[in-house]
């Protein structure tokens, strides 16, 4: 059951009465017109600004020269702040989209909101589309928040999914449902987070649980009657090509590929004379206990390039083998023609959350170029310039050792370096289009982990239920855990070596034609917000403690700063209204205890989620 809010009333089979009170209807979202956003730079109808992944606004209205007046316009109230089952809230990940005007976002259940800012100094909400999530059941089922990243536009609609796996076609003008399809099983914990990726008639969406035993997924469907089009399996591949080679990399008698993971957090790109989707897919299940899955497990840590009308894979390329780390690469790949080496190659790059940059071309998978980007990688002492993989990975083992920081049954501890949550995690980077830059918001430092040996499913003779966590992983090592390491790896690792534990972030700039790090500023708080990049030479992001803070785009140097006073998780965007530029970020997230204990000024940040929006 869906719920309708129009100016306070709650509206059911009157909607038709509400949708003529709306304002005319905008022009519909054809193909041709997300081809081609540089020709509507006011708008951001994409989630990521464009198809190429950029996050990058070519208004150049606000730049490095004023930008340090610009000033809170207003802020828009945003439900979902309501405590259910094992996490507090619906936190706020999302980015809205914006078309002449109107603005659309979803709260972290999944409410979808239309709101009129026009005005400028002030906000109207036209119209709210409750899909009734099942709260209780979201808490305790999605891993890692409850989130709703956000909506896009397809036609005349709204597009929009679901924690509990469904998607949702509405009307723009009016919040009316026209159709709904469920595509995940909330019975055994498969959610859905991201923005759908719209490529003509078609949506495409990703599925996340992981961490319960879940075989990951890419799904299309034909938004014209919301009918199943393809899907195509992430742990074991596509089980409908018959020369599929990903299963055989599972090397175990009992087909670890059925719970094997490989998530969609991010929403990929697309370039469109390839005909061809970029998506990033997530760990090995279960995380901690590569023993239960030896082999690559492909295709999970992995860059896949598909065809959206069939699903079917064309290339791919897999960053870290039976990963051990939890370094699955979820996040972003977009897409850039530059020129390298005198000539032009259309490339896709992806911050590693191994601690590495990667480019490839984009049509082929040659791989092209692997820079390290964050202070300490202990795991790997490089990447083959050849290959690409890393120079530790042995491929006459199953189980890899690299260089003896995995974890194992036996009780070695696990040293990350980077961190669990990787060098980047899922919120995005930005790219100066112009300037040829990556924008990453980085997390810095290290963190131990141990096995739990993994137990079978319990159709698999094992007691582990559906729905149930199912990591193999021991946390709360220390380094005086560490003591007598050498008598299991024939190494000791030391403080020095193993560089620090406390987590911080970084803003990093990286040259997209090499990999490089051009330049980089640390920052007191691991990144867990997006970026943005603009035409007016600024950079932005937000941070744990409710600070959102504008760079310099070249030296990094801080330009602007508002203190919204509550966490910060989702990524700032910009558009605008009769020739002038605004930016906006939604506000509102929990803190972890972790958290807390590592920066103590975050003991006591109180929670609230709102649409913050700032001009000149």
């Amino acid at each position: 059951m869906h719920t309708f809010t129009k100016a306070g009333a709650i509206v059911g089979a009157a909607i038709a009465a509400v949708a003529m009170a709306l304002p005319a209807n905008a022009a519909e979202m054809t193909m041709q017109r997300l081809l081609n956003v540089e020709a509507e730079p006011q708008n951001w109808i994409h989630h990521h600004k464009n198809y190429f992944g950029h996050r990058y606004m070519s208004d150049a209205q606000i730049n490095t020269g004023n930008i340090g007046g610009m000033k809170l316009a207003f802020t828009i109230a945003v439900g979902g702040i309501e405590a259910a089952g094992a996490r507090r809230a619906g936190r706020l990940e999302g980015t809205p989209v914006v078309e002449d005007g109107f603005m659309y976002y979803p709260n972290g259940w999944g409410t979808v909101y239309k709101v009129d800012v026009r005005s400028g100094n002030s906000s109207e909400i036209v119209w709210q589309m409750d899909p009734a999530t099942d709260r209780v059941w979201a808490a305790e089922v999605a891993c890692c928040g409850n989130n709703n990243r956000g909506v896009v536009f397809w036609g005349n609609d709204i597009i929009s999914i679901t924690l509990d796996g469904r998607m949702i076609s509405m009307d723009k003008d009016s919040g009316e449902v026209n159709w709904e399809r469920t595509i995940a099983d909330p019975s055994i914990a498969e959610t859905f987070t991201h923005a759908p990726l719209i490529i003509r008639d078609i949506s495409v969406v990703g599925v996340a649980g992981a961490e319960y035993g879940v075989r990951g997924w890419l799904d299309g469907t034909n938004l014209n009657d919301g009918t199943a089009m393809w899907r195509t399996h992430t742990a074991g591949g596509n089980d409908s090509d018959p020369n599929e080679i990903a299963k055989s990399t599972w090397l175990d008698d009992y087909n670890a590929w059925e719970t094997g993971g490989g998530s969609i957090w991010q929403t990929g790109t697309y370039d469109d004379a390839l005909n061809m989707m970029y998506w990033g897919t997530g760990n090995p299940g279960p995380d901690w206990d590569p023993e239960y899955r030896p082999g690559d497990n492909l295709y999970t840590d992995s860059l896949l390039a598909m065809d959206p009308d069939t699903g079917d894979i064309k290339w791919y390329f897999q960053y870290t083998p039976n990963d051990p780390f939890d370094y699955d690469e979820i996040a972003e790949h977009p897409l850039i023609d530059v020129e390298i080496g005198g000539t032009m190659r259309k490339i896709v790059y992806h911050p590693g959350r191994n601690g590495f940059s990667y480019g490839f071309d984009r049509a082929t998978g040659e791989f092209l170029y692997a820079q390290q980007y964050v202070n300490d990688v202990i795991w790997t002492e490089g990447i083959d310039p050849k290959t690409g993989l890393p120079t530790s990975y042995n491929p006459n083992t199953a189980l890899q050792d690299y260089r003896g920081t995995a974890t194992r049954r036996d009780g070695r501890i696990g040293i990350h370096c980077p961190r669990i949550s990787g060098g980047k995690n899922w919120p995005p980077s930005a790219t100066d289009p112009v300037r040829g830059i990556m924008y990453v918001p980085g997390i810095e430092g290290c963190q131990l982990a141990g096995t739990n040996q993994a137990d079978h499913p319990i159709n698999k003779g094992g007691a582990v239920k559906p729905r149930d966590s199912w990591t193999g992983g021991r946390f709360g090592i220390t380094m005086d855990d560490m003591v007598g390491m050498n008598a299991l790896t024939g190494r000791e690792f030391g403080e020095d070596e193993v560089g620090t534990m406390t987590e911080s972030g970084s803003v990093v700039a990286i040259d997209v034609r090499t990999g490089a790090t051009v330049k980089k500023i640390q920052v007191r708080y691991g990144n867990r917000a997006g970026m943005l990049a603009a035409a007016g030479g600024w950079v932005m992001t937000g941070y744990l403690n409710g600070d959102v803070v504008a760079y310099d785009s070249d030296s990094l140097e801080e330009v602007w700063k508002f203190s919204t006073g509550a966490p910060i998780k989702a990524t700032p965007m910009s558009y605008s209204v009769d020739g002038k530029q605004y930016v906006a970020i939604m506000v509102g997230g929990d803190v972890s205890g972790g958290n807390r204990n590592t920066w103590p000024e975050l003991a006591n940040i109180q929670f609230m989620h709102a649409v913050f929006v700032f001009t000149l």
